[in-house]
């Protein structure tokens, strides 16, 4: 995504690659201007699709998924851990009760490596007494259905820090990117201009304010936070 003070250099920048566009005749022999030209044109390549395409999205997805596959685990954890409670009560078992008194709710509430660790720590229990535990109810199937649930939210306990960092790595090449872009209209692009303020006047001022930037205001495209808009000078 792009925050509204990139989207305004963007688009100066596609204002000038159009009116370079419209008038090659001008700098025809000019190998500077029309190197910067390339040059331009692959930025603006590399940078338009972001208008569409959003680079923090995939964090919010993913956070939701584990959200989802936490609650499928504290489910069938809690409903494994009933069945070995009350065998354990049958069995006068203390020491399985206590291990297996967890309900939903505490399930649900607990750091991500300690439910993997007391899930799996039920799984191994449920897996030993798995016999006796037919006549509770415990078929084999319930029991696939909870290691099935733990791999899956082991698969994704570290996918919304994952997404967070690729996040933060587009972004920074994102902002390469522009700073490449200033570069070549700030810097490369005004001094190959001098020239043409005498020569091809008309060419010169087109081009000169095709670049400024104008500040439309709005917040970042899918994004509450915002930079403070500034000129190409």
């Amino acid at each position: 995504m792009l925050t509204t003070k990139q989207d305004n250099r963007l688009t100066a920048a596609e204002n000038v690659a159009a009116t370079l566009q419209q008038d090659p005749a001008s700098y025809a022999a000019d190998k500077a201007l029309q190197q910067i030209t390339q040059e331009l044109h692959t930025l603006l390549a590399a940078l338009q699709p972001l208008r569409q395409k959003g680079v923090r999205t995939a964090s919010k997805g993913a956070a939701k998924t584990k959200g989802q596959r936490r609650q499928q685990l504290a489910t069938s954890a809690a409903e494994v851990a009933g069945d070995l409670y009350s065998y354990a009560t049958d069995q006068h078992n203390r020491a399985l009760q206590t291990s297996a008194d967890y309900n939903y709710s505490t399930l649900l509430k607990m750091r991500a490596t300690a439910l993997t660790d007391l899930v799996q720590h039920l799984y191994t229990e449920a897996e030993t007494h798995q016999t006796a535990l037919l006549d509770y109810g415990l078929t084999p199937a319930r029991l696939q259905e909870l290691k099935d649930a733990l791999a899956a939210f082991t698969t994704t306990k570290n996918d919304p820090r994952q997404h967070i960092t690729e996040g933060k790595a587009a972004r920074l090449a994102i902002k390469e990117q522009f700073s490449q872009l200033a570069t070549l209209l700030e810097d490369r692009l005004d001094r190959s201009l001098r020239k043409y303020a005498r020569s091809h006047p008309e060419f010169y001022h087109r081009l000169t304010a095709a670049r400024q930037v104008i500040d439309r205001p709005g917040k970042q495209q899918g994004g509450d936070n915002e930079e403070p808009p500034t000129k190409l000078q």
